[in-house]
């Protein structure tokens, strides 16, 4: 539902266009009238001199003719300036969305900031002021602390990567080299957090070793943020798949969960910066930049990324880049 401030634009806006239509189409008929009225007068004003009905009507045609140019220059104005309206409307619209995007994005931020920071200094104060003497919940709250250290930086990595996307600076170093030690790292990096919450986690290699030209670093953050991806949309569900095949010269990397899904209007959008699907958005952890930052690394090894439905639900996000043909 529009707010109050969009609905008095939208007002104004309508009104802007509005006037200028009502006023142009007010002096388009007044001249129309005027310039009958004008031939009127001199055809009185010669009423001794005999004209002949081809005459008269040939006046009127002229007249008509010129009132038609006239018309046509009128509606051309107002139409050129009801779409140069129109753009600068849509243009505002969109600055006007990306500014509320980006507040929520520096809220998400914030908070995502803000609680493995909480976590971390809880924990460590506690450990250092010598309150817990059990080693097993020395060790417990030690791996605590390097979780949520691993989750800061994962975060970290993220904002710095679409930093860099943002103004241009992406320098992704593609070398010859196996996916499957990158498929590994990614799956060893969020390993603990799968235990730790419960997940059954499957991989399928399905056989294949393929070999793409890559960066190894930018690749394992593109899967990694496939994979935690996955783990916040699962909802009450703890499957998730991991599989890797070629199929026509590509390699195809796919995260398969069993969770809320994407609906299909939105399996375009989701890879737009700052935005957050509105399924649980709102409890579900997360700033909205780990699928622009896919898309973008697929784009840059020449691959793409692409998404559909699970069966019986849920979703499956595959990651598809083409295999080095040189080896």
């Amino acid at each position: 539902m529009a707010s109050g401030p969009q609905r008095r634009r939208v007002t104004i806006f309508l009104i802007s266009v509005l006037i200028p239509a009502v006023v142009l189409t007010g002096v388009a008929i007044q001249l129309y009238r005027q310039q009958q009225k004008l031939i009127v007068q001199e055809l009185e004003k010669h009423s001794d001199q005999a004209h002949t009905a081809a005459e008269i009507h040939s006046v009127y045609r002229e007249s008509n003719l010129r009132f038609a140019f006239y018309g046509c220059a009128v509606f051309l104005a107002l139409s050129v300036t009801l779409f140069c309206r129109y753009v600068v409307w849509q243009d505002y619209r969109r600055e006007t969305e990306l500014a509320d995007l980006r507040s929520q994005f520096v809220a998400h931020v914030s908070h995502e900031l803000r609680t493995p920071l909480t976590s971390i200094q809880m924990f460590a104060e506690t450990l250092a002021l010598g309150r817990v003497a059990d080693p097993e919940k020395q060790r417990e709250y030690l791996e605590t602390i390097a979780r949520e250290s691993e989750r800061l930086a994962r975060l970290v990595d993220q904002v710095l990567a679409f930093s860099k996307i943002e103004q241009g600076r992406s320098d992704y170093r593609l070398q010859v080299l196996a996916l499957v030690p990158i498929v590994e790292a990614a799956v060893q990096a969020v390993g603990p957090s799968l235990a730790q919450q419960g997940f059954a986690f499957r991989r399928d290699y399905c056989g294949c070793a393929p070999i793409v030209r890559a960066d190894a670093d930018a690749l394992e953050q593109a899967i990694l943020n496939l994979l935690t991806n996955a783990m916040k949309y699962s909802s009450d569900s703890r499957d998730i798949e991991l599989r890797l095949r070629q199929s026509g010269g590509e390699a195809i990397v796919e995260v398969l969960d069993q969770g809320v899904g994407v609906p299909e209007e939105l399996r375009e959008r989701i890879f737009e910066k700052f935005f957050r699907a509105p399924v649980s958005a709102g409890s579900v952890p997360g700033v909205g930049l780990g699928l622009t930052v896919v898309a973008h690394v697929a784009a840059a090894h020449g691959g793409r990324v692409e998404v559909r439905n699970n069966e019986p639900k849920g979703s499956v996000f595959s990651l598809i880049l083409p295999i080095d043909q040189k080896i």
